[in-house]
């Protein structure tokens, strides 16, 4: 079988071990170069529901605390939760706009809180990898079983080379999945801007398929 093939396989059990999941927990490895600068990694545990229920609470580090959530129901298409640490937390949780400029410089997260999930991440990857495709601009510079450091288990390195040229809308230059063996999920991504630096590195530690989250699993609390 040829690589972009085993490769478009790779994808497509993925998505079929997506759709018969419900639910998961994680801890987020989270590591991003945001307006051309290489931020420090970030630890986030996480809980996801479908279609698109994210809860997000930084670990160690400068954002130790913080709390963010994206949940449909309540917050409807554009809009999320978040609550700060410290003093300010006692204000409880503020709703903003995915939109609003004014994100980019209160929280550390580059994507907005609904992005911030494997289903997202996979969806937007497959659909940018089918484009590049059509287009002619996809090859795949690696296709191997390697250990992972970061998930501590064996998987599958999927590295793709995509186009430079922003006429061609494909939002990266350079993809690394690496495909975790045991659930056929892509748990780690690396990603890079056009210019060919790198935009973010994402692995979902530690994940829980089908985890039992409990009713207020989305609600931002005091801790």
């Amino acid at each position: 079988m040829a690589d972009i093939e085993r490769a478009r396989q790779l994808m497509v059990d993925a998505q079929k071990a997506m759709d018969a999941i419900e639910t998961y927990t994680c801890v987020i490895h989270c590591h991003e170069r945001i307006k051309g600068k290489v931020r420090k990694p970030e630890s986030i545990f996480s809980r996801f529901r479908k279609p698109r229920s994210v809860y997000l609470r930084w670990q160690k580090g400068p954002y130790e605390g913080l709390q963010a959530s994206h949940h449909p129901d309540r917050d409807g298409p554009s809009k999320f939760q978040a609550r700060e640490t410290g003093l300010k937390g006692l204000a409880g949780a503020t709703t903003w706009d995915h939109s609003a400029p004014i994100i980019d410089s209160m929280y550390p997260h580059h994507f907005r809180t609904h992005e911030t999930s494997v289903a997202h991440l996979l969806a937007l990857s497959a659909e940018i990898q089918e484009k590049a495709v059509r287009l002619g601009k996809l090859s795949i510079a690696d296709l191997s079983e390697v250990d992972d450091p970061l998930l501590g288990k064996r998987t599958s390195r999927l590295v793709c080379e995509l186009s430079k040229d922003p006429a061609d809308g494909l939002r990266w230059s350079r993809t690394e999945f690496y495909f975790d063996t045991d659930t056929k999920l892509p748990l780690h991504f690396k990603l890079y801007d056009l210019d060919g630096e790198m935009f973010g590195e994402y692995a979902f530690k530690q994940f829980e398929a089908n985890a039992q989250l409990p009713p207020d699993a989305f609600d931002l609390k005091k801790l």
